[in-house]
């Protein structure tokens, strides 16, 4: 528990403020008395028991915690503001910081200080004019201010009224804010906010500490979610977010239902689905699975489950399907007790989207706010998870043609706990398989025994390799990587920028001024169009599929060497100096080729240029000339 989160356990809102002036009923749910920060004669100043804050709805249209309020009526920081409520509440902090002597809680706890401190600061301008319109798109999605308020929404505003801005005011740490993820340096190593014009969520780990942040963009803006990039207190792969309010209802209904976004787990969590929570992403990690294998009980005569809801296009849920496989694998381990000592296994079921009077499929948000009665019969009647992976798979691929057939059970095969099956369920499923695809049952345990051992043989030979192969990532690679084919060679400042976006989320946000058509490959066109579209890697892999070219690249670039692997502020901004740097060297290079062209077209031309082609000229030199001008050295690649 962070000190904030013990102070606040231990007083409340009524103590603190009444240390400062006379409230008119102070056993009331809102008391009332004169604002302390501006004269008046009626009282405006009100305090809320229930949110544990108060506001004056006077001149002042301000408000706050408690921390906010003693910082306000002492003219004093945030820090001196805590210790002086801690000593209030009987904390010792001295002893409580000699105790604490692991640096890695100490770095924890400021990252969750400042994170609530920023929580605070997005909740109220919600609830101000700057918000208005945020809060006018969250009603219309059945959420009203006191629900936003409840469940940790937002507002991150854009212009001069800033979150950095705030910080500062307050006097929060300025360390943490940029390891939360909160601000970034700009170009003058001033503060910049992360998010800006933007819905914000709070994210909190199980424990119910604030570790990161959702955002959602207002209007057109892209990316449409834009989350905390990694921080040591903030992994989405591991995260399961509402886990902290679901985990008790799991616990008693031994289900668990997995949503894909933070509003399908608030629409449910608001209409009494407690057991819901979101992987944050298109796909289960094998990490979240595990999480949920400690939530769950451990009952042989009352097996647990885990219900996903899927994506609700066809697309969707075949994307969702190929990242499956490690995480149930894994789960599967864990269940049979090789890695931990849980003795009865967990079911994996898919539920199937709800469909529309029209016939189209509803995502979880939709289905629960329209009619909750049929995403329940969904839930109930969720199929299990191989059945799944045999319905999506054969449903994906043209199976009349050889290698339709042959992609489907290279998908089919991996989720077959033994080839040839050791169970009867896998033989019932075996068998039905057969029958869907007119395959004789000893065909097709020799197809899928060939393809596993195929499987089994690559992966062994790949671990072999990575064993083999010494990595050295301390330096920064100007030459081509000899694991990554020649093809990446070509414009290698563009293929250092793409690894930068797909290893460091955060670079994302640094490439201004570039746009697809700059890339000369189509290929790196397509992955930096997603990237700047969906914010993150995961989502990218989604949108293409497995075969996809695309994907081929992003996995070379996740190989490609940038800079040290740690978490350190020095590291953050090299990688960004990267980004800014191959984002320049791409859009020179970008104009110089255009510039080209149009030379070329000059000349087949006889030296004669049409009114389009002219201005296109003109546009192409002020371009470089622009970026001609003086700036930090850009790398030679």
């Amino acid at each position: 528990m962070t000190l904030v989160d013990e102070v606040k356990s231990r007083l409340t809102i009524v103590d603190v403020v009444s240390d400062y002036i006379a409230l008119d009923n102070p056993a009331s749910r809102t008391p009332k008395a004169l604002c302390p920060f501006h004269e008046e004669r009626t009282p405006s100043f009100s305090v809320s028991v229930e949110h544990d804050s108060w506001r004056c709805w006077g001149a002042c249209g301000i408000g706050g915690d408690m921390i906010e309020f003693v910082i306000r009526a002492d003219g004093i920081e945030f820090k001196e503001a805590l210790e002086k409520l801690a000593r209030k509440a009987g904390i010792d902090v001295e002893l409580r910081d000699r105790d604490d002597d692991d640096r890695t809680k100490t770095k924890s706890s400021s990252l969750h200080d400042v994170n609530s401190i920023a929580e605070q600061f997005f909740s109220r301008q919600l609830e101000g004019s700057q918000g208005e319109e945020a809060l006018a798109y969250l009603v219309a999605r059945g959420i009203d201010a006191t629900a936003a308020r409840r469940r940790g929404i937002g507002f991150a505003p854009g212009g001069a009224n800033t979150l950095s801005a705030y910080l500062k005011s307050v006097g929060a740490d300025a360390e943490a804010a940029l390891q939360a993820g909160l601000v970034v340096r700009g170009n003058d190593v001033g503060w910049r906010d992360m998010f800006a014009n933007r819905i914000t969520i709070a994210i909190r780990d199980q424990r119910g500490n604030i570790v990161g942040f959702g955002a959602r963009a207002m209007g057109d803006a892209q990316p449409k979610y834009l989350n905390t990039h990694e921080t040591s207190i903030f992994n989405k792969s591991k995260l399961l977010y509402g886990l902290h309010w679901a985990v008790d209802a799991i616990r008693v209904s031994r289900k668990a239902i997995v949503v894909e976004g933070y509003m399908d787990v608030i629409a449910a969590q608001e209409r009494g689905f407690k057991n819901v929570v979101a992987c944050m992403g298109t796909a289960v990690t094998s990490e979240q699975m595990n999480t949920l294998s400690t939530v769950l009980p451990d009952d042989a005569d009352s097996p647990s489950s885990i219900v996903l809801c899927l994506d609700a296009d066809e697309a969707g849920q075949a994307a969702t399907l190929r990242g499956l496989n490690t995480a149930i694998t894994e789960l599967r381990q864990n269940s049979a007790g090789r890695t931990t000592q849980r003795k009865s296994s967990i079911d994996v079921k898919v539920a199937s989207p709800v469909v529309s009077e029209h016939g189209e499929p509803k995502d979880p948000d939709e289905a629960i706010r329209n009619n909750s009665t049929e995403w329940l019969t969904s839930i109930d009647q969720a199929d299990d998870v191989m059945e799944f992976v045999i319905r999506t798979s054969l449903r994906s691929h043209d199976t009349k043609s050889d290698v339709g057939l042959d992609a489907a059970l290279n998908e089919i095969e991996p989720y077959f706990d033994s080839i040839p099956p050791s169970t009867m369920q896998d033989r019932r499923l075996l068998t039905k398989l057969g029958d869907l695809l007119d395959v004789e049952i000893d065909i097709m345990t020799n197809l899928l025994t060939t393809k596993r051992t195929v499987r089994q043989g690559a992966a062994n030979a790949s671990n072999n390799a990575n064993t083999q192969r010494p990595r050295n990532r301390n330096r920064r690679l100007r030459n081509a990587n000899p694991t990554v084919p020649m093809s990446v060679t070509k414009a290698k400042w563009e293929i250092d920028l793409l690894a930068c976006m797909v290893q460091y989320p955060y670079a994302i946000d640094h490439v201004s001024g570039v746009f697809p058509q700059f890339f000369s490959d189509s290929v790196r066109m397509r992955v930096f169009e997603s990237l700047i579209m969906d914010g993150n890697v995961d989502d990218c892999i989604t949108r293409f599929g497995a075969e996809d070219a695309a994907v081929a690249l992003i996995n070379q670039l996740r190989s490609v060497a940038l800079s040290p692997t740690n978490d350190s502020v020095e590291n953050q901004a090299a990688i960004i100096q990267i980004a800014t740097d191959c984002a320049m060297r791409t859009r020179i290079d970008y104009h110089k080729r255009t510039k080209k062209k149009e030379v070329q077209l000059a000349k087949k031309n006889g030296n004669i240029l049409h009114e389009d082609d002219v201005k296109s000229a003109v546009d192409t030199n002020r371009a470089l000339k622009q970026l001609a001008k003086p700036r930090e050295a850009v790398p030679n690649y």
